[in-house]
């Protein structure tokens, strides 16, 4: 654990200074953003209400070679304009949750601060449970949201971010 802690530490300190998106040293895995699920093996939702009123666009989730690490890429409208988000988070496999190491968000033209967008999705990747599934290979944040009514079954407070394995990185 304290390895794992110092490899968090090193990933956070060593990106707070850098342009652009985050990065991930020693990226291994590539998955793609595919659409939302309510549950592991279910159809397709419709996008939760928060992320259809900024737009919220994921992109690609990658990880290192141990799987603890993954990065998430993403992006969203505020203020009228295009914000780029990116996510460090650490995984606790054996619990299937995962924790919000660090994150960023800016404009890419400048005339945003992307405060609220990046917000929401810190709130939401904070601290939660991850399905992994199926063949090929699922993996599903489970993100809380405070209405699905008409998306997931009655009672649900929470809807997956769902991103399939598409390979190695070379």
């Amino acid at each position: 654990m304290i390895k794992k802690s110092i490899l968090a530490f090193t990933f956070l300190t060593s990106t707070i200074l850098a342009s652009g998106d985050l990065t991930l040293p020693g990226e291994r895995w590539v998955a793609q953003f595919n659409g939302y699920v309510c549950a592991a093996f279910t159809d397709f939702t419709p996008q939760p209400q928060s992320h259809q009123d900024i737009s919220v666009e994921f992109e690609t989730l990658t990880t290192d070679r141990t799987l603890d690490n993954a990065l998430i890429k993403a992006t969203f409208v505020e203020d009228g304009e295009v914000c780029r988000y990116s996510a460090i988070l650490f995984a606790d496999n054996a619990a299937f949750t995962s924790t919000l190491v660090d994150s960023k968000a800016y404009s890419t033209n400048g005339n945003s601060e992307c405060l609220n967008g990046k917000a929401l999705l810190d709130s939401q990747f904070q601290l939660n449970d991850y399905l992994y599934y199926g063949h090929p290979h699922n993996l599903s944040f489970m993100l809380p949201e405070s209405d699905l009514s008409g998306i997931c079954p009655a009672g649900a407070t929470h809807i997956g971010a769902n991103f399939v394995v598409k390979g190695i990185i070379k």
